[in-house]
């Protein structure tokens, strides 16, 4: 089996866009607001700038160490630095506080809701076969590298 065959055929992303569309679904059919709305719009927009900013710092280490962002194409290097400093997946963490964010935007519980799911998707079908292509490319640099940072926060 070749290093590729360990890696996840799956967007990380995909889980998190039907946790979105399923908690529109959900909202549309059973509502379950989560604040007034003026006070869910603000923390939305807050929380979305969040995820701006992360995405711009998460887009900068990437470059800075010349890996690919799509976790389908083969890893150049181990990242440490920005993000990945606190956490070994910031960049699904982004995936994951963009949907809940949405969901104070739409002021909506089931999208927030529907985040845990989504996240043990992600952790069960991507992380893992993910950290286990990253051990069996890079060896101990990346086993001190999973010594140091938390695999999510």
């Amino acid at each position: 089996m070749s290093l590729e065959q360990i890696k996840s055929p799956m967007p990380p992303p995909l889980p998190c866009l039907i946790g979105l569309i399923a908690g529109l679904v959900c909202g549309w059919l059973w509502p379950w607001r989560i604040a007034p709305y003026a006070i869910s719009l603000t923390v939305g927009l807050l929380l979305t700038g969040v995820v701006v900013a992360l995405l711009v710092s998460l887009t900068r280490a990437f470059r800075r160490h010349g890996t690919p962002a799509d976790p389908s194409k083969e890893t150049a290097a181990i990242i440490d630095t920005g993000p990945f400093r606190y956490s070994r997946n910031p960049a699904y963490l982004t995936v994951a506080l963009l949907q809940v964010s949405l969901g104070f935007v739409f002021n909506n519980a089931w999208i927030v809701l529907l985040t845990i799911p989504a996240l043990i998707v992600i952790q069960q079908v991507v992380v893992v076969p993910e950290e286990a292509y990253l051990e069996a490319k890079f060896g101990e640099e990346y086993l001190q590298y999973k010594s140091r940072v938390r695999r999510w926060i």
